[in-house]
């Protein structure tokens, strides 16, 4: 679900990154040929944005780097690559104890197992290369139900109560592995790698002090949604379906127009789908197949009591991370493990927030709630502003950043008032959370420095620097680099341009220079003012859907304007290496999102 499309044509090479998971463990995230995780990708038609991800690289994927032997020794011995020929795992046991299963009603993953809807299709070679894997990389398995415990019990209500195919309760173990803070190279995040765009478009909420992709609760209400509504697009096909959330419905629409158009069957194994999403279906049926019969694949399934583990608590007020942490008997760590949709030291000042918290806790959670006064419930300073103070000032005062006290007081600019009371937010914020919070990817504009990139998301140099390495010795436009612990930064402020405006004046009103007015809204020196447009004042202007080409424009010039690369371009709007540009004619910046 993005922006554009998830993620995975992957090239040859390995990449590693390892990344915080559960308490005493590094979880090996690799992007690896031809295996992918899958990503919830956004309901477009546009499919070039898929080529455009993979040309930068791709994402990432929860899957161990030993899968692409395992498939590519697979595809050696098959004419299709793999698809359908009768492949028999070395893993298979002939002789075995059958798994005795608790009942349904006392063990959740009974409950899962017994809800099973879907055609196993046991029988198709990619399952099996798949089952394979899953059974001789058991750590990988293992950690993965780990880390689904605090949350399966929810994902699994939602499943049912929408009568779906308990297997969709395993999807995040192939989306994410079920860790709640994952991110891709590409911007998917959360248990259901909901990529920003796709969010938006599932009204999932994403701001500075919340990010609705990493809440395990509301991340999960979404994606089912989503699935749902993918699930009536396609007749009630379900593989289809998981294909369409894998590449985007638009992908799979035009897979199955050409089919027809060739008078060849519709369905899913017979499409001419990317690579990551032929890979992607397998993938679940594989899970499917081992928990039918875990011993017979040498694998022991855990139990997993048929009860929440964790609940959620509604807040009276903004709460400080810290603060609920201590109410509740446990490490904040701990707590932000559970909630990495929070982004910051506290909840939203404007609520209404939730929290998610062991079961065991939550009833006497709620008792002291009940009972404190809100206004303790935040761990916070307030400063009220003398004369001679700046933001700038009270920021390195109290050692947080000019951003991060524009966000925490809502301000739409650094302009304040003698006699102002300001909110100063805990020093750090999410710098201070474990490292399991998820970062971001940010696109260098022309003009931009490490000091304006860190102000806008109230990072430090020093931590863009760690983060980033050699690459950000030298910046420049389109480079991407890596935002630790970010999250989405504020929207700017705009004027409306008035007949007799200029651009030294709306600077001046704005105690901003002309230089930052064009950098910000992407201006040449000879662009005119329009009267009635719109234009950013204190920060860069979001990427527009569409430009129309003016004469002298090239693909390069306008690719460079936009921070963007050629290849990207040319992907969004279907051109090939040979194509031209109109004066008049309108380019495509941003993958399309319908309906």
């Amino acid at each position: 679900m993005r922006t554009d499309k998830c993620c995975t044509r992957l090239g040859p090479r390995l990449r590693f990154n390892t990344t915080r998971s559960a308490p005493g463990g590094l979880i090996l995230v690799l992007v690896l040929a031809g295996v992918v995780g899958g990503c919830a990708t956004a309901p477009h038609g546009n499919t070039a944005s898929t080529r455009a991800d993979a040309a930068n690289g791709g994402a990432p994927t929860t899957v161990p780097a030993a899968a692409s032997e395992i498939l590519e020794q697979a595809a050696e011995n098959s004419d299709d690559g793999g698809r359908t020929t009768t492949y028999k795992a070395a893993v298979v046991r002939e002789h075995y104890t059958p798994q005795d299963w608790p009942a349904p009603s006392q063990d959740l993953w009974s409950q899962i197992r017994s809800g099973f809807q879907l055609d196993p299709n046991d029988e198709r070679r990619l399952v099996r290369v798949w089952t394979q894997f899953y059974a001789t990389h058991t750590n990988h398995l293992s950690l993965s139900l780990q880390r689904a415990r605090p949350f399966l019990w929810h994902v699994v209500q939602e499943v049912e109560e929408r009568d779906m195919p308990t297997e969709i309760a395993l999807l995040p173990i192939v989306e994410s592995g079920y860790n709640p803070s994952a991110e891709s190279y590409a911007g998917a995040s959360g248990l259901w790698q909901f990529m920003p765009g796709t969010a938006d478009y599932m009204d999932l909420p994403r701001d500075w002090w919340y990010d609705g992709r990493n809440d395990p609760i509301a991340s999960t209400n979404a994606a089912l949604n989503y699935l749902q509504t993918l699930n009536q697009r396609y007749d009630g096909n379900w593989l289809l379906a998981l294909a369409a959330y894998n590449a985007g419905p638009g992908r799979v629409d035009d897979a199955i127009a050409e089919a027809r158009a060739e008078d060849k069957p519709t369905d899913y194994w017979d499409l001419d789908l990317p690579e990551e999403t032929t890979q992607y279906v397998p993938q679940l049926l594989a899970l499917r197949r081992i928990m039918m019969t875990p011993a017979r694949f040498g694998v022991s399934w855990p139990q997993l009591a048929n009860a929440p583990r964790t609940e959620v608590v509604k807040l009276p007020g903004q709460t400080s991370i810290k603060v609920a942490a201590d109410m509740l008997g446990i490490s904040e760590e701990r707590l932000r493990k559970l909630n990495p949709g929070m982004r910051r030291w506290a909840s939203e000042p404007d609520g209404p927030s939730k929290l998610l918290v062991p079961a065991a806790k939550a009833s006497a959670f709620r008792s002291k709630l009940a009972r404190v006064d809100p206004s303790q419930l935040i761990d916070r300073t307030t400063h009220v502003v003398h004369r001679g103070d700046t933001l700038s000032r009270l920021a390195q005062t109290y050692g947080v950043s000019v951003a991060a006290l524009r966000q925490a007081n809502h301000l739409p600019s650094d302009r304040i008032r003698i006699g102002q009371s300001l909110i100063v937010p805990r020093p750090g914020g999410h710098q201070s959370a474990p490292p399991a919070e998820p970062s971001q990817t940010y696109i260098v504009q022309s003009g931009d420095t490490l000091w304006h990139i860190g102000q806008r998301y109230n990072v430090s140099v020093a931590s863009l620097k760690r983060a980033n390495g050699s690459a950000v010795a030298t910046l420049h436009p389109g480079q991407h680099i890596d935002i630790p612990g970010a999250a989405k930064p504020p929207a700017p402020s705009t004027v409306v341009v008035h007949s007799g405006d200029s651009l030294w004046a709306i600077a001046q009103a704005n105690d901003v220079t002309v230089e930052q007015l064009r950098r910000w809204n992407r201006m040449h020196k000879d662009t005119p003012l329009m009267p009635g447009s719109t234009i950013a004042v204190d920060g860069p202007a979001p990427l527009p859907s569409f430009y129309e080409v003016v004469p002298g424009d090239s693909l390069w010039s306008i690719a460079s304007r936009f921070s963007m690369q050629v290849n990207t371009l040319r992907s969004l709007n279907d051109m090939s290496t040979g194509s031209t540009i109109r004066p008049g004619e309108r380019l495509r910046l941003q993958p399309e999102v319908s309906g």
